[in-house]
């Protein structure tokens, strides 16, 4: 097992151009979600969605004048609620609607199965809106994005990253972005582990978590954690290429466990959680793991190193898990909160604890 790794880094601030061009647009989904507990009453239209948490994750770092360096793109139906759209412009993003006025919104019902947040059961209720590069064609501010995050299976990997490449050639942009892709769950199985060999050759980051990677490999559910069989399938990824010229690198979120970062420059590196297993904090883990990507991207491009941004990743999941559907965001002035702390004051937190333990 890798041993865990954290050098101590002071936060950069965002130079100009970082506030002028987006450094992270989500390409996954915004979801009204209609959630149901045994014997509650049910809660309705709480925005979820991977393109909504990954979208919190950035945003979280990015506060004042810099958060219209976050891009998010909604499609929205004819029914998307006002209260909705409210809390997204309240993060004063650089935020499009693309509304269509004969569809419906995306929308998904989650049921849990008790009170504990444990098992569930989704569905999406309507038709869903997906965002694709070609939604940005008449976008140009979201199209300069430096990073993309995609939810996405391998096909639409190979269709929409060089979909997206010829987009922005078209608009003299030179520059690669960050191309960051978390895998579909029901697409992994050991039968389409070639076809995510060969799609991880045009992204960036691949990011699946611990039981996405481990079903690319075995149709058996593991048993128990373990992380020298995941530091070895990340191995095979790393050894087939992930990204241009092999240059890429691999994140596995593994829920409890932390997050292993490994590439063919940085030796494999576990960073545990920020919170311990059962906190009284963790309400309700839905979508940690789009945040941490969220996060996680932004802390990249901060920071250089993979270890790092996956600190950031960490950080950003608390925020996430802390309550059903989004942090409550509240600005006073210079000072921005979510869920009344400022999130450096959580990563400063995060990077003491693991000074103090040496990581």
């Amino acid at each position: 097992m890798a041993q865990y790794l954290f050098s101590a880094r002071t936060i950069d601030s965002p130079d100009h151009d970082e506030e002028c061009v987006p450094v992270f647009t989500s390409l996954g989904m915004i979801v009204l979600d209609e959630i149901r507990f045994p014997g509650k009453a049910p809660m309705f239209n709480v925005i979820g969605g991977s393109g909504a948490y990954a979208t919190l994750g950035a945003r979280l770092f990015s506060s004042g004048a810099y958060s219209k360096g976050i891009g998010c793109l909604v499609l929205a139906g004819k029914d998307f609620p006002q209260t909705a759209e409210d809390t997204l412009r309240n993060w004063a993003l650089s935020l499009t609607f693309k509304r269509n006025r004969t569809s419906l919104s995306t929308r998904g019902l989650l049921e849990y199965e008790d009170t504990t947040f444990g098992p569930k059961k989704f569905r999406y209720t309507t038709e869903p809106l997906k965002a694709t590069p070609k939604h940005l064609q008449d976008e140009p501010r979201l199209l300069h994005s430096k990073s993309f995050h995609l939810l996405a299976s391998t096909a639409e990997v190979e269709q929409q990253v060089p979909e997206l490449m010829s987009l922005r050639r078209e608009r003299g942009i030179t520059e690669r972005p960050y191309i960051i892709w978390e895998p579909i769950p029901g697409t992994c199985k050991p039968e389409n582990r070639q076809a995510f060999l060969d799609a991880c050759k045009l992204v960036d980051v691949f990011s699946p978590n611990d039981l996405e990677i481990t079903a690319l490999f075995t149709p058996e559910p593991p048993k128990s954690f373990r992380p020298a069989e995941l530091q070895s399938y990340a191995q095979t990824f790393l050894e087939a290429s992930i990204g241009h010229s092999g240059q890429g690198c691999i994140v596995i979120r593994a829920g409890e466990y932390g997050c292993l970062t490994m590439s063919r420059s940085e030796s494999a590196v576990w960073l545990p959680p920020f919170y311990e297993l059962n906190a009284p904090q963790v309400i309700d883990p839905t979508g940690a793991g789009n945040a941490f990507l969220g996060g996680f991207a932004f802390g990249l491009q901060r920071t250089k190193t993979l270890a790092e941004a996956a600190a950031y990743g960490n950080v950003a999941a608390t925020f996430a898990l802390e309550q059903i559907g989004l942090p409550r965001r509240e600005s006073n002035g210079n000072e921005e909160t979510w869920n009344d702390y400022t999130t450096i004051t959580r990563l400063d937190e995060y990077k003491s604890r693991l000074e103090e333990r040496k990581l």
